[in-house]
């Protein structure tokens, strides 16, 4: 066991909220989390940061509700992560989505103050969150992602897409938001037009993707220790009832989409799926968990969306549900990540490469 138990519980603070747009999907995470982590084994407390760049520290083992969170004093993310390392923290367990939290500026902090953190560091989290530069990795390492163009504000757009030969429909997308948020399909030049020039008011780049018809998967990565190698948990099948695509509406309302896991797909496919998924883990330099996004055009080609470095924990979420059909249960889970996030930390203090020199 990594961490040091003997005389006191593993003190871990949970890390929720953010400024992004993702802010109360990760509040749920967050709360699930603190709940599954509370108990005999841990000590725990949850922060949440504040859409002004400030936070809220709540006392240990305050459970994070909406009146106790409301009552808490905000203060600044400096004097936030000063509260954690004067506790001090074992273990930060990131329940962040989206910029701010999930593209590497916590992880970074916290590297730079010492602390633990579970999930990807720096690389990885950037990586995985900028799906331009993912497209490009995939590209490198051999993984199919659909065809794609990348528009600034320079750009001939329609140039472009007549260029491309992608025809109708094409998919857009601003590349650093996550939840399927501002992902569009346009079926004609005219919402195209407007869809990139909408983006281009939220980004400098807009990513343009040719459609891929077919079925959509998503497989969830795990590394049981530090060290160990990924290994694909359960493929999962997204079927959107209500709307065209796995949409944040059909990630985030009950019963707007049906997810089948395991896949009901030949062991074949899923072995493929699952290949992808770790193929995608490690070309993003992910730690610990990653969950990746594939579509499956008519003819069975698979083709990588997107890896999501932090993946959702709420209630809904695909990875404790995948986990789960893999005999892991939530709490397990959560004490894997923490595991690994301690053991990395130990073995980062113990190399020369982190030493300091005086």
């Amino acid at each position: 066991m990594a961490l040091r138990t003997l005389h006191r519980k593993v003190r871990v603070a949970v890390i929720m909220g953010g400024w992004s747009h993702e802010r109360a999907i990760s509040l749920q995470s967050g709360a699930a989390m603190f709940a599954h982590l509370a108990g005999a084994r841990y000590c725990v407390r949850a922060v949440e940061l504040l859409p002004d760049r400030r936070a809220r520290v709540l006392p240990p083992d305050v459970a994070p509700g909406p009146d106790a969170l409301h009552a808490a004093h905000s203060v600044s993310l400096l004097d936030a992560l000063r509260t954690l390392q004067q506790w001090p923290v074992d273990v930060a367990m990131l329940a962040l989505h989206g910029a701010g939290g999930e593209d590497g500026q916590i992880q970074g902090a916290l590297e730079l103050l010492g602390m633990a953190h579970s999930h990807s560091s720096v690389a990885g989290a950037a990586l995985s969150m900028d799906k331009i530069v993912s497209k490009y990795l995939y590209t490198a390492q051999g993984i199919a992602t659909p065809p794609f163009f990348v528009v600034t504000r320079d750009s001939d757009a329609a140039a472009q897409h007549a260029a491309s030969g992608f025809g109708w429909p094409v998919v857009i997308k601003s590349p650093c938001l996550g939840s399927s948020f501002e992902v569009h399909i346009a079926r004609a030049p005219e919402a195209f037009t407007r869809t990139v020039q909408h983006l281009l008011q939220l980004d400098e780049r807009v990513l343009v993707e040719q459609y891929i018809e077919g079925r959509e998967f998503t497989c969830a990565v795990l590394q049981r220790a530090y060290g160990a190698a990924p290994e694909a948990l359960p493929v999962t099948e997204i079927v959107p009832v209500r709307s065209e695509f796995f949409d944040f509406d059909a990630k985030y309302t009950p019963g707007a989409t049906r997810e089948i896991t395991p896949a009901p797909v030949p062991a074949e496919t899923a072995a493929a799926v699952q290949r992808m998924a770790v193929e995608c883990h490690r070309a993003l330099h992910c730690e610990c968990v990653s969950r990746t996004d594939m579509m499956m055009n008519r003819q069975g080609v698979l083709f990588a969306l997107e890896t999501n470095m932090i993946p959702g924990m709420t209630k809904l979420s695909l990875l404790p549900q995948a986990a789960k059909h893999a005999g892991i249960s939530y709490r397990k889970l959560m004490h894997i990540m923490v595991e690994y996030a301690a053991a990395r930390a130990a073995a980062r203090r113990a190399s020369p490469l982190y030493a300091v020199h005086s």
